[in-house]
């Protein structure tokens, strides 16, 4: 979260296309160390916490780069599409990673399979390498760091657009962090064990899939503000049903309708954001969301923790579910150009 600012301020200045290429070669680098340091037995259990917060950094360096290219390599008609192909991605390599990965343990051992994830990261650089280079213009890059973050930071103030949508959804991640929660709904609530958890937990997954697929299918809907803030009101109403659920069975089919909701809301929000701002600001935007973001979850997880405490952790959903219906509403009811807008 530290690095987002000067990652965002990165992408803003320099070929998005080579700094991507250097993101990608780095991770490659990280799964290569571990894999070297695994066939000579002289792993640690720091070496594995330092290259996972070396994946992290270069994670917040990758993201505003990789977010701001893509409105640059699609039509505006086609970039809702492009978003939803992202997001599909993303949840099959979360749903596959892991089972790919312990097939490759299990059939070879911990060292190839390091370095198989190292020789991966080779498939994305050479596609990176055979696409156009991207440069912001030169008035960009004579700002200060300083001078190009407080730029970011007030064309968002200013922006009613992106201001709302980032306003609502950190409301929505602070209120409704119902995954910390799960572990103790499932065995108290629902009295179901590890594989009751472990479906809870990915479930929302293939919700995300089906949302995604909903979004291709759709093509390029207008009035996307609307549709932003309807689908991340039943997000929130869909909290308060979870809560209220006795059924394993009834609960899961309530977080598969949470993915859902949530992936079409994402695509759409990431859409709108891209289409709203300039191409050299796209990645300081972007930067700012994940901070924006990040907090909401980081903080959403210990009130949601503290509530539950005091109320239970039905009670605790409840209360989020509610308050973050009442952000969303207030930002439908205040931010006018975002429900206005007809893109």
């Amino acid at each position: 979260m530290i690095l987002s600012l000067p990652g965002g301020v990165l992408a803003d200045r320099m070929d998005r296309r080579q700094l991507l290429i250097i993101t990608q070669s780095l991770a490659a680098l990280l799964s290569l160390t571990l894999g070297l340091l695994s066939s000579a037995g002289q792993i640690r259990v720091w070496h594995i916490y330092t290259v996972t917060f070396l994946s992290g950094a270069v994670g917040i360096f990758d993201a505003p780069a990789r977010t701001a290219m893509i409105p640059a390599l699609v039509s505006a008609e086609q970039l809702a599409s492009a978003y939803a192909l992202n997001i599909t991605w993303r949840q099959i390599a979360t749903l596959g990673g892991p089972f790919i990965g312990g097939l490759v343990i299990s059939a070879l051992g911990i060292s190839p399979a390091y370095y198989i994830d190292a020789l991966s990261f080779l498939a994305v650089i050479i596609c990176l390498a055979f696409m156009r280079r991207q440069v912001n213009p030169p008035s960009v890059q004579k700002e200060s760091p300083l001078q190009s973050v407080r730029a970011g930071f007030n064309f968002i103030r200013e922006n009613s657009v992106i201001l709302g949508l980032m306003s609502m959804d950190t409301c929505v991640q602070f209120f409704g962090a119902y995954r910390s929660m799960m572990p103790a709904f499932a065995r108290d609530i629902l009295g179901t064990g590890p594989s009751g958890l472990g479906a809870l937990l990915g479930v929302p997954a293939l919700g995300a899939l089906a949302g995604s697929g909903i979004v291709l299918a759709a093509g390029n809907p207008r009035r996307k503000g609307q549709l932003i803030i309807g689908v991340t009101l039943v997000y929130t109403i869909g909290l308060i049903c979870f809560a209220l659920s006795r059924s394993l069975a009834l609960s899961l089919l309530i977080v598969f309708c949470l993915g859902l909701v949530d992936a079409i809301g994402e695509t759409l929000r990431d859409t709108l954001v891209q289409l709203t701002t300039p191409d050299h600001m796209r990645g300081r935007v972007k930067s700012f969301d994940q901070v924006f973001m990040s907090a909401g979850t980081y903080v959403g997880h210990a009130q949601m923790g503290t509530a539950a405490t005091f109320l239970g952790v039905p009670g605790a959903l409840v209360l989020g579910g509610c308050l973050g219906s009442a952000a969303v509403l207030m930002v439908g009811k205040f931010a006018r150009s975002l429900r206005r807008l007809d893109r």
